[in-house]
């Protein structure tokens, strides 16, 4: 026996899931300079756990992100004189163009100028479009649920109303 609650139950469901998307929409757009502060300073903490003791997968990350975006540092290559290890002004091997140039004194030609922030924003920025659209495909396909939801369980309502009509005019006739 189908329960024309649980299609009404299912739409309230998926209307806070929409609404909670147009909230974290609107909360990025607004908070978008403080979002920028907070993950170049994340990842400036993060550059202080390079080589760490136990965090391997801290330098794995920044060697990969470095060797595949042709960056070095969060802005530039000097942010990594902050960090201990380096602080003779050196740099991790993957911000090399040439193959090991990041022993101190750092020759800033043989390395990346670019900071990897820089390049990650502008790699997000030239994607927004793509990024918009699926936004948008997922908005559309989760409205369409929801008008699918309401007919079903308006159609479940009036089904059960009309089975027990029916059902009332047979047993009269007998």
């Amino acid at each position: 026996q189908e329960k024309k609650w649980l299609y009404y139950t299912y739409t309230t469901l998926l209307v806070i899931v929409i609404i909670a998307q147009i909230g974290a929409v609107i909360a990025a757009f607004v908070l978008k300079g403080d979002l920028k502060v907070e993950i170049t300073n994340n990842m400036k903490n993060g550059l202080k756990n390079y080589d760490g003791e136990g965090f391997g997968g801290v330098t794995l990350t920044w060697d990969l992100v470095q060797k595949d975006l042709k960056c070095c540092g969060v802005d530039n290559y000097t942010d990594w004189m902050k960090v201990d290890e380096f602080s003779d002004g050196g740099v991790p091997d993957s911000c090399c163009i040439v193959k090991g140039c990041g022993i101190a004194p750092v020759d800033p030609a043989k390395v990346f100028s670019d900071g990897c922030f820089t390049l990650f924003s502008d790699e997000f920025v030239s994607h927004l479009s793509i990024i918009g659209a699926v936004a948008a495909g997922i908005a559309l396909g989760e409205m369409i649920a929801i008008a699918f939801a309401c007919c079903l369980g308006k159609r479940v309502g009036r089904g059960r109303a009309q089975f027990d009509y029916n059902r009332q005019m047979t047993i009269d006739d007998v």
